[in-house]
């Protein structure tokens, strides 16, 4: 786990503003656990346990990248928008695009992927190069989904710039149509006698 993310220590200790910038490749889960509360037990001559909010952060892909702690301030702020779904007992899901709706993904694929916490095409796009070794096919995979999102990406400017384009398109047909009202010529006037 501290090499998967070494890069946030640094970041941290160098004061770096964008040291929570790859938090977007990250697994993050919260949820509850019981814990022992040694106080109460004791009083009661039983275990008494207390149920408290913990975070598990995992680098998709990395065995050996799992975190677990109690919930800090620092978690809700970082991860604020994963944690109002978790408050509000929505589901915690992954934003990006599902595996599965990815056509050059197999079920199998999907599973082996999932059960290494990789849920999205942009988390297996972002995947480490370490993490990217556990992966059979794992670069080609990996610069396969990266090519997807790019070209996603482009199409979208595509798209973008075709409704920016229609829309100039319309206001001018409008214009058009609006000069030509105003150049019309008026009915003749009737000649005075």
């Amino acid at each position: 786990m501290a090499d998967a993310l070494a890069g946030y220590e640094e970041a941290a200790v160098t004061g770096d503003d964008n040291r929570y910038a790859m938090d977007k490749r990250l697994f993050v889960e919260f949820f509850r656990r019981p814990i022992l509360n040694t106080t109460k037990s004791a009083e009661a001559g039983r275990p008494v346990h207390d149920e408290a909010d913990f975070v598990r952060i995992i680098v998709p892909g990395d065995r050996n990248s799992t975190f677990e702690s109690k919930v800090k301030a620092e978690h809700k702020a970082r991860f604020a928008d994963r944690w109002q779904r978790y408050i509000s007992g929505q589901e915690q899901a992954q934003s990006g695009t599902p595996l599965e709706m990815w056509p050059q993904m197999t079920v199998a694929m999907v599973a082996d992927l999932k059960a290494m916490k990789i849920y999205t095409v942009e988390q297996l796009a972002e995947m480490s190069d370490a993490a990217a070794q556990q992966i059979m096919g794992n670069f080609a995979l990996r610069q396969k989904a990266q090519a997807f999102l790019d070209l996603a990406k482009s199409d979208s400017a595509n798209t973008k710039m075709a409704a920016e384009l229609e829309k100039r398109d319309n206001e001018i047909s409008l214009l058009r149509s609006q000069m030509d009202e105003l150049l019309k010529p008026k009915g003749t006037k009737a000649k005075e006698a």
